[in-house]
């Protein structure tokens, strides 16, 4: 039997609250609250006071440099934008941070997958968290701020490393408050505009806390729920996390079910690559960037 879709929201939203609060609502040593437990064992990556220009760990495109910025007991990373051509076509500003939470190299892509791209150790099951703050908008058709996972590189020589999917937020308009996609061969993607289950958008100047949680779900074979949370207020007066983490969007990955023109394959393996991804502004702010192998909730 199938439920009505905002019965079957509110019955996973409830389920993932009573995991976490089995959990003891466990926070990491940033103090950025865990929402699923951690694979024991399982690979995880989080900044922390390291420095993500010269920590190898991390990266990013076009080779910027993040500026260190302090407000109050927080400490986060000011990110600019690069102009650039798409390789899907059109012109914008872009800024890229990528995780890299398993080391190694990319070895296989989305056709050639082992239940990985890169070694077992990739992140396959996952919680990926970060905090972000835009500045002055400037192409607002493309705006928006993307977690993406499961991925690998991204070039024209080797479209098919790209592997990944994501999840967006941003501003409304066309493309909506949040969607996921998929960009399993680059730069082809499918796109699914979701309802956004809280009245937000993506405002300049304000922070957001973004998790974004993505899990083969047990019992149920073939399908991969990806979850985005959201945090509107996200630092106490002491600059802390303030973990009012909330459901925003969601979307089940089925295989064989199309999310566009391109795809019906089901993105269910670890990734070698981890990013936050910004488009459409001047700049981003970001701050506690963390990714980690959880364990999925049981039925």
């Amino acid at each position: 039997m199938r439920h009505h879709p905002a019965i079957a929201t509110l019955l996973l939203a409830t389920l993932l609250g009573a995991s976490a609060a089995a959990h003891g609502n466990a926070l990491d040593a940033d103090g950025v609250q865990a929402l699923l437990p951690a694979q024991p064992g399982g690979s995880t990556l989080a900044l922390g006071s390291s420095n993500p220009n010269t920590d190898k760990r991390f990266g990013f495109d076009y080779k910027p440099a993040a500026t260190a910025a302090q407000e109050g007991g927080l400490r986060y990373w000011n990110l600019p934008a690069t102009p650039l051509t798409y390789s899907s076509g059109g012109n914008g500003y872009t800024a890229r941070l990528h995780l890299f939470a398993s080391g190694g190299k990319q070895q296989f892509n989305w056709k050639t997958q082992r239940g990985y791209l890169s070694s077992p150790q990739d992140v396959r099951n996952q919680e990926f968290t970060v905090y972000v703050r835009v500045h002055e908008p400037l192409t607002p058709l493309n705006a928006q701020v993307t977690l993406k996972i499961r991925g690998g590189h991204h070039s024209e020589k080797d479209g098919d490393a790209a592997s990944c999917t994501m999840m967006t937020f941003g501003p409304g308009g066309p493309s909506g408050i949040t969607r996921f996609a998929k960009e399993l061969t680059h730069p082809l993607y499918d796109y699914v505009v979701l309802r956004p289950l809280l009245d937000v958008a993506l405002q300049p100047g304000q922070w957001y806390g973004l998790k974004l949680i993505s899990y083969s779900r047990p019992g149920v074979p073939g399908e991969v729920l990806n979850q985005l949370y959201l945090d509107t207020a996200p630092f106490d007066s002491a600059g802390r996390p303030a973990n009012g983490w909330q459901l925003l969007s969601e979307y089940t990955d089925v295989q064989g079910k199309r999310t566009g023109r391109h795809y019906d394959t089901l993105a269910d393996w670890g990734g070698w690559q981890t990013t936050l991804r910004m488009d459409g502004y001047r700049s981003i702010d970001f701050a506690l960037p963390s990714v980690r192998e959880i364990v999925p909730p049981s039925p």
